[in-house]
Parts: structure tokens; sequence; C-alpha cells
């Protein structure tokens, strides 16, 4: 099991505060030189006139990438042990060896990379190949501690494959993969690196805060008295969740803590309860703002700024999670499962005072739609959240808030009138509003426990940055092996041939390969392998068929293998998502995995209806004409009332119990709605009009 379902170490002792201590370095290094608090500084002090040119003298961003690579490797050897039967309190004097031996490896590329990039060429020393070949090694072993046997393992074999089939000597591969910018620092690291980082720590930062515990609070207290409330206050505090967490593991175990509980003790059984929050949590990667870290991914690879990902992602997101809602609401009449009473459930009242502590949320969402850096965008909202928490911290002297809270508005103010574009000003400030609260927090009353939060977000960082870094690092083995071999071409035309360039077939091959790979290999790993092998040849059969331009083709085949990957953490046999909450539940994981599919249809469904009717993703639309607007409306009609027809059939609820034969008639027309069948809009009608009838009927019927 991968992410937060490994066994970790280093949660005491003195190991905790090395653990600690290498989330200070990395996070300072990160906001200082990667993402250029540096350049901020010496536009001020030029402005103001000092010259101070050692504020530009940083390494390169693959030296940078080797530096935070070393150290992420190094914590992964001390947290993670090399077998899981090895007692999570001691740790073997071998791996202090090897957490060494990991970030000197690294730290030996950002040493000689000045004089590579010099002279041009690698020269074939034996420190040269050994360095690089004991470097690789190393990041395999610590990815498959931190994320289990599979993607090391398929990364090992494709380099061996690559190696002994190809001819490559291994100073060529070596030289690929290590000092040039397409194994391990390629594409996927670079994202990592330079945007990914910035929301992990966003989203620990917030954790740490208590925005998280305050969302579900916050909806449990508006939805939890109603019919199915506890399981709704799951959907739409995942939904919100989604949008600081990129993780459905971590979600799930962050909102699930709260609503799974309240579901047991309102009626649903375990496998139920277990099951409503994997679902609903596996919709964070899917929902914008922040989504999965493969999002980022999806935006280099396209060339596309990471706004355009949560444009065109905003309304599958939706169908997503109203399905859900839908389902849940569904089920919870069918189960006879009764409200809680508001006595049981947090007081509205007492939460809608705090409800600026939801501020870094609409914050973030504007500013990268305003089209801000990602880095400055979570940077700078971080800003407001420090500065929320402030306000919402109790025992705090009121002077005390009110300098904290100044003095955040104040950097930010000050760095634009001292010639910072309004971009960096809004990073200074979030940059500055962290120092703050760990000064003030230390010197001030009242203010230790913020302090205490901003500095344990940097450990949570750190531990939550290792499985998605050496994730990426692996995908970049695979995609580099890949690309150097030419076997992603020559699957791609392969694949074509097979296919006869149906898009069905595609993309059933697409689903196929992302949730095979799902049963062992992180998702964005997943989503990596699988649209670098079938992402071309699928835009193109797209292109084709649908007649929108090649770039929206590609944005439409990445966004179909990024959902699948995504989803792939819910269905079984592995199901990391469900296999969470069925821990939390106290159920049996395959009656829990099995209905959190069910109550995930739509993922499974709306990557299909996006590509056959891909203006639902808005960008995909070269012009925006009353056709194209029409054809928007339509699909987006006839998808939502197709997945009521199949939540109905599924869960065997409308109005009243269904039989067999209203069960099946309900999923055939569901289904017949997604086709791209003539007379579309007879069938919809005469779908939305059997809808109705039967609704009517059933009621009656249940009454009577």
């Amino acid at each position: 099991m991968t992410e937060a379902l490994v066994i970790e170490r280093g949660r005491i002792g003195l190991i905790s505060k090395v653990i600690l201590t290498i989330g200070v370095l990395v996070t300072s290094y990160e906001i200082a030189v990667v993402m250029g608090l540096n350049f901020a500084l010496y536009t001020i002090a030029r402005n103001l006139g000092a010259e101070l040119r050692f504020l530009l003298d940083v390494p390169d961003i693959q030296q940078s990438m080797a530096l935070v690579l070393g150290l992420v490797m190094a914590v992964a050897f001390l947290i993670y042990p090399a077998r899981r039967s090895t007692p999570p309190a001691r740790i073997p004097v071998y791996d202090y060896a090897l957490a060494s031996t990991a970030f000197l490896s690294m730290f030996y590329l950002a040493l000689v990379y000045p004089s590579v990039v010099r002279t041009g060429y690698v020269e074939a020393t034996v420190a040269n190949v050994l360095i690089p070949t004991v470097a690789i090694v190393l990041l395999l072993e610590a990815a498959r501690r931190t994320l289990g046997v599979a993607l090391p393992a398929i990364a090992a074999a494709i380099l061996f494959l690559g190696y002994v089939f190809k001819g490559f000597n291994i100073r060529h591969l070596v030289n690929h993969m290590y000092f040039a910018r397409e194994g391990i620092f390629s594409t996927p690291l670079f994202v990592m690196v330079s945007y990914v980082f910035a929301f992990v720590f966003f989203g620990s930062v917030l954790e740490k805060i208590g925005v998280g515990e305050y969302i579900t609070k916050f909806v449990m207290s508006l939805v939890g008295h109603k019919w199915g409330g506890p399981a709704k206050t799951a959907v739409v505090a995942s939904a919100l969740m989604g949008t600081i967490s990129g993780s459905s593991v971590a979600n799930v175990l962050t909102t699930g803590t709260f609503t799974i509980p309240l579901m047991k003790k309102a009626g649903y059984p375990p496998e139920i309860a277990g099951a409503v929050e994997p679902a609903a949590s596996t919709g964070g990667q899917l929902m914008p703002p922040i989504m999965g870290a493969a999002a980022f991914v999806m935006a280099q690879f396209l060339g596309r700024p990471y706004r355009d990902i949560i444009i065109a992602a905003a309304l599958p997101a939706i169908l997503y999670f109203t399905s859900i809602y839908v389902f849940v609401d569904r089920l919870t009449k069918k189960l006879d499962v009764k409200p809680l009473s508001r006595k049981e459930l947090p007081s509205f009242r007492d939460l809608v005072g705090g409800m600026y502590m939801l501020s870094p949320i609409p914050l973030i969402t504007y500013l990268l739609l305003a089209g801000l850096e990602p880095q400055y965008s979570a940077l700078g909202s971080i800003g407001a959240a420090v500065a929320s928490a402030w306000i919402y911290q109790r025992g705090v002297p009121k002077l005390t808030k009110a300098l904290a809270v100044a003095s955040v508005v104040l950097v930010a103010v000050a760095g634009f009138l001292l010639g910072l574009p309004v971009s960096t000003a809004i990073f200074m400030s979030g940059a500055g509003a962290l120092a703050i609260a760990v000064v003030l927090g230390a010197l001030l009353r009242g203010g230790r426990k913020l302090a205490k939060a901003v500095v344990d977000s940097f450990d949570t960082t750190i531990r939550s940055t290792t499985t998605i870094f050496l994730a990426a690092s692996c995908a970049g083995l695979i995609q580099g092996t890949l690309t150097l071999t030419g076997w992603a071409t020559e699957i791609g035309y392969r694949l074509v041939d097979i296919s006869g360039g149906n898009l069905f077939i595609l993309m059933l091959t697409a689903m196929s390969i992302s949730l095979v790979l799902g049963m062992g290999v992180p998702t964005t790993a997943n989503y990596i392998i699988t649209s670098t092998i079938v992402g071309v040849p699928m835009a193109r059969a797209i292109h084709q068929i649908t007649g929108i331009d090649m770039e929206a083709s590609k944005l439409v085949a990445h966004m179909f293998v990024f959902y699948f990957g995504i989803i792939a953490d819910l269905t079984p046999p592995v199901a990391l998502a469900s296999y969470a909450g069925s821990l939390l539940a106290k159920s049996d994981f395959w009656k829990t995995a099995l209905n959190a599919t069910k109550l995930a249809i739509a993922g499974y469904l709306v990557p299909y209806i996006f590509t056959l009717n891909p203006t639902i993703l808005i960008l995909t639309a070269s012009t925006w004409t009353l056709e194209s607007a029409y054809s928007l409306l339509y699909g987006l009609a006839s998808s939502a009332l197709s997945l009521l027809l199949l939540s109905a059939g599924v869960v065997g609820w409308h109005a009243s119990p269904l039989g067999v034969t209203q069960r099946v008639l309900f999923v055939v027309l569901g289904l017949m709605l997604l086709l791209p069948i003539s007379l579309r809009e007879l069938t919809t009608i005469s779908a939305a009009a059997t809808y109705v009838a039967l609704y009517i009927y059933n009621r009656r019927r249940a009454v009577a």
C-alpha cells in the first residue's frame, strides 16, 4: 500500500528532528531558489540602491532537482523500512548509510553539472558511470520502500529491456537517464519541483491550521440533519477538501475520520459508510482548483497553462460529484436511514463566524484563473490562510492578531511599492506570512499554537512529497526509456493498426492500461506512462471523428487518461482509497470496494461522455457559436439524465423500491444516452418522459 497506508518511522526522538530539519531545508530552498524569492529580494534591493548580485547566483533547475530529490531519497530511507517486519522504532545503521549515499549520488550531479554544460558532453570517467548507476539503483530501492514493488519493478524491467534489446551501452544509458533532461530529471520531476511542491505545502499548512477540520464540521452543521446528512457531508466536504488536497487517500483519512463514524451511527452499514467517503474523496483529484499532481504534468505535456486544465476539468468534476450525491440520496432512502438530530452535530452558529477560514479556497481559484503562476498562487493563498488563522485563534490578544495580520498585508504592499509585479508581491506576502507566524508565534503570547502548526507543516510536506517525487522520478525513467528506444512511437502505431483507428477501441485500451497499472502504480506515474503510449494515437482518432483541432484533441485524450489514472485508486483489487475507507469503517474490504465502485460509476462514464462530446471541456471549441453552445448544453443535460437513470437502476430506488424490470430499463436507457446514436434528441426526450412517468407511478403506488 502506498501514501498514508505504509508504515512510517521517525515520528519521535532525534530522527523526527532530522526529518523536520530536512523538511525546513527543502521548503526554504524551494521558496528561496526554485520559486524565485531571491530574484524578488534582488529587485527590491536594486530599487533601494543596493546591487546584491550574489542573489542571482543560483543553481540551474536541474541542479535544484538533484538536490531536492537527493534529500527526498534520504528521507525515504529514514522513514520507510526495507521490510515491513522491521520494528518501526528501530532504524538500522545500513539505512543511515543508504540515506547518505542516496543524497551524495544526487549531489554529485549538482556538483559536476556546470562542467557538463560548459563542455557540452559527459566525460567517460569511472565516477561519471558508477555514481549515476548507484543513483538509479538507490532511486528504485527508495521507490520500492515508499510505493511498493510494482512501479520500480516496471521501471527496472523497461530499463533492462532497453539495455539488452536496443544495444545501448551503460554510458549511453546513464547519460540519458541521469545527466540529460530525459530520464530522472525530465518533465515529471521538473513539474513536481517547480509547481506541485508549492501545492503540497499549501495543503499541509491548511491541514495543520485546521481548515480541513473546519470544512468538515461546517458542512456537517449545514446538511448533517437532513436525510442522508452524514453521507452527503462526506460528498460535499470531500469536494471542498479536493480543492486543497490532491490525494484521494489523504482526503479519505482527513474527512473520513469525522464522516464515517457519523454514517455508521446514523444507521449505514459499515461497507456503505466505508464506500461513500472513498468515492467522494477520489473525486478530490478531479475537482479544481487543486487537482492531482498529474494535472500539473498534463499542463506541461500539453504546453498549456494550468488555468486551462482547471477550466476544462470543471464541468466533468461537477457531473461526478452530482452523480455521487444522487446515488447517496437514493441509497439513504432505500436503506431508510433517519437524519441525525442537531444536538449530535457541530453548531452552525459557532462555525459561521469563522467562514473567513475558507478564504484561501476562493482566493487560490481566482489567482489561478487570473493567470498567476501556480506556485505564486499557492504561496499567496498561504498568506491568506495564515492571516485567517491568526484571527481564528482563541486566547490570542487582539493586538497580537492585528499586528500579525497587518504585517502580512504590509509585506505585499511594500513589495509592490518597491517595484515588484503584483504576482511577485502576492508571493512575497505568503513567504512573509510564514516567517511572521514563526517569529511572532515564538515571541508573543498566544501565538505558539499557530507557530507550531506552521513548523509541523514542514514535516508533513516532506513526508508527502516523498511519494509523489519518487513516483515522478521512476515514471521519468520509464518515459525516458520509451522515448530513447522509440518504443512509445512503435507501440502507438501498433495500437492504431490493431484498432483500425477506431476511437472506441482506443478508449477501451487506454482505460484498461490505466486500470491495470493502477493496481500498483501511483496515479501520477499511471498518467505519465499511459499518456506516453496512448496519448498521440487517441488524439488523432478524436481529431478525425469529432473534427476538433489537434491541440483540443490532445487535451481530450490526456484528460481521458488522467481520469482513469485517478479512478484506478477506487478500482479493485487494490483500490487504495477504498482500503483506507474500509480501515476507518472496520468493514470488509471487498464489499467496501465494490460499493465504492458503484457509487463512483460517473468516474468511469464521464471520460467517455466528454470524449464523444468534447465541448463539455469548454476549451475544445475554437469559436463559440449557437451550435457549439447547444452541443454543450445538450451534452450536460443528456449526461445528467443518463447518470440519474443509472443511479436509479443501480441502487434500485426511484420514489420507491424498484423491481428487476424497471432497474434493467433504467440502466439500458442510461447507457443509450451515452452512445452516439441517431435521433439522439428524440431518445433523450423519451428517456426523460419515462423517468418522470415512472417516478409519478412509483410514488402513487408507494402512497397507496
